[in-house]
């Protein structure tokens, strides 16, 4: 299985703002301790069609803040992140508000932990709330994951959205 969706997306807009980088040898720099990365804020907005992600036309907004911190070996980002996904096919509309730490090592290892799926209805009933550790191998193999969390984000979020995963 490949990296859930959010930190594929994370680690993508991650890289894009050059936080994920771990630096290369040591540097002087470093015999200062960790740096610290200012709050960063993005928004995305994604459709994604039907039979990429789920069996219905999906839209996406998701709008959130990074802070991370970099080490010689690895990059800590504390995520803050509000989405709205919508099965465009039915019009059903669930909102999300996580908070979750992503460490990345200089290995490409990925460890998400905190919360990770808080979706709600418009009216704010909850759906679906999962919390925990969620470990990725560099190459997106699942290699920890606390029995609360559903590492198959595809089948959570079309599931909650009146549909099915799209394979």
């Amino acid at each position: 299985m490949r990296r859930f969706a959010m930190a594929g997306v994370v680690l993508t807009m991650g890289t894009v703002l050059g936080v994920l980088a771990p630096a290369a040898g040591s540097t002087p720099a470093w015999a200062d301790g960790p740096q610290q990365v200012k709050k960063t804020t993005f928004l995305f907005d994604n459709f994604i069609p039907a039979g990429t992600l789920c069996d219905f036309d999906f839209h996406n907004v998701f709008a959130g803040s990074d802070s991370a911190v970099i080490f010689p070996d690895k990059t800590i980002d504390h995520f803050v992140v509000t989405a709205t996904d919508t099965n465009l096919a039915t019009g059903f509309t669930l909102t999300d508000t996580d908070h979750f730490t992503l460490t990345t090592t200089a290995d490409g290892q990925l460890k998400s932990a905190g919360l990770i799926f808080h979706l709600r209805t418009t009216d704010g009933k909850l759906i679906v709330n999962q919390a925990g550790l969620l470990v990725f191998s560099a190459t997106g193999d699942v290699l920890k994951v606390t029995p609360s969390i559903n590492p198959d984000d595809r089948a959570v979020l079309c599931t909650a959205l009146g549909g099915h995963p799209a394979f």
